[in-house]
């Protein structure tokens, strides 16, 4: 919440104070009454100055309350965006690993299915590879779909 400003105390005027009149120091409940009944105030104009003050204090506490909470609700979407952002990246990263692991496996399977004459069950491994290496693929292109908001 806020924290109240602090006044100076030397006798300066403020803005709305008449130049002659010093600050008011804060006075117990009991005091402000009687002084109030010595200024001439009835009991109902003392009643109507109270409630007054009282929703001022009311609309000042909840306009502090609501600036508050607008702060927050703001940092609270920064942060937002920079996990989104980071969350990003690292499938994005993880991604391209996985792209340059399949061009090189892909690559090599290349390589040695020229040289040799394909096994059956050689084959049978490399498709099931493959497929989970396609699977993981997807998935991870479903959270980057998720979290990108793409």
């Amino acid at each position: 919440m806020t924290e109240p400003v602090e006044r100076p105390h030397d006798g300066t005027p403020e803005a709305g104070t008449p130049p002659e009149e010093p600050l008011a120091v804060p006075v117990e409940t009991e005091t402000a009454v009687q002084q109030l009944r010595e200024a001439g105030f009835s009991e109902e104009q003392q009643a109507a100055l109270t409630t007054a003050l009282l929703r001022v204090l009311a609309r000042w506490t909840q306009q502090a309350t609501r600036e508050d909470l607008h702060a927050e609700q703001q940092a609270m979407a920064q942060q937002l965006d920079a996990l989104r952002e980071d969350i990003r990246r690292e499938v994005v990263q993880h991604a391209d690993a996985v792209r340059e692991e399949l061009r090189g496996a892909f690559a090599q399977y290349a390589d040695h299915s020229h040289t040799s004459r394909p096994c059956g069950r050689v084959m049978w491994l490399w498709l099931v590879t493959a497929l989970l290496v396609l699977t993981s693929v997807g998935v991870i292109l479903l959270v980057v779909h998720s979290f990108g908001g793409s």
